[in-house]
């Protein structure tokens, strides 16, 4: 009787190929970087402020690990570079929060905001890569994709109390990470290019939909209810004096 074995965390990623690996592990810093600061302007404590930011950069890989690859243990306890990375990113926001006195420039904002992109992109192009090397069709890839890409911000979400970012109306998050699914799909499957470059115009998609979303207040609309557009135009109007308010801060 023939026992099926799971593919290790080895082959996956020698399946993959190297520079996903390293995408993965830049989107790891990226999005912890961006989850410990969500946490430090919360007031949270060291502690508090590390599980956030690993909740937040290794939530979709734990959920792609267990519910899709199925490879054995998740890639985050088989090596400790995301335990690292994620403390490496804490340590750096404790001290930079220290030095400036719990207040954080407007430009230091935006770039979290851009780093927050950019990893959306890469864990997007990750998942979906690692979903194809266990010969997953294409579109299940995607699914995997978009799963690993937005899943640590749900979990972050609900471990705050706060209804997940993707199920709100707001910035493109979830779309933009299905569009950087089509690209590559696109680019590496339909047209055979080269996997890097694909997973990299890919990144660069999500990336750029998800920062213009952001940057022009380009929007997903709320369901047809009055209740719903009435806490969306509160919500716009609440988001513009702030932008206005960082605005002056900035200057």
């Amino acid at each position: 009787m023939m026992v099926f074995e799971p593919p290790s965390a080895e082959h996956l990623w020698a399946a993959a190929g190297v520079a996903f690996r390293y995408f993965d592990y830049g989107a790891t810093l990226l999005w912890a970087s961006s989850g410990a600061v969500l946490a430090a302007r919360r007031g949270y404590d060291l502690t508090g402020i590390f599980v956030i930011a690993l909740v937040s950069s290794c939530g979709g890989g734990l959920l792609r690990d267990a519910f899709f690859l199925q490879a054995g243990p998740p890639m985050l306890v088989r090596t400790p570079a995301y335990v690292l990375l994620t403390l490496l990113a804490s340590l750096l926001t404790w001290r930079v929060g220290e030095s400036l006195q719990g207040r954080l420039p407007a430009p230091i904002v935006r770039l979290t905001e851009l780093a927050d992109a950019i990893g959306l992109g890469a864990f997007a192009v990750v998942g979906m890569r690692l979903a194809l090397a266990v010969s997953i069709s294409v579109a299940g890839a995607m699914l995997v994709g978009v799963v690993n890409a937005v899943g640590g911000g749900v979990l972050r979400s609900l471990l705050l109390h706060r209804t997940p970012r993707i199920f709100r109306p707001g910035e493109l998050t979830a779309l933009a990470a299905f569009a950087g699914t089509l690209v590559y799909a696109a680019l590496a499957v339909g047209l055979k290019l080269d996997e890097n470059a694909a997973g990299s115009a890919a990144i660069v998609v999500v990336a750029a939909t998800n920062w213009i979303s952001r940057r022009y207040r380009l929007e997903t609309r709320a369901a047809w209810s009055t209740q719903a557009r009435q806490r969306r135009s509160i919500r716009s109007s609440r988001g513009r004096a702030k932008a206005a308010r960082s605005n002056e801060t900035a200057s």
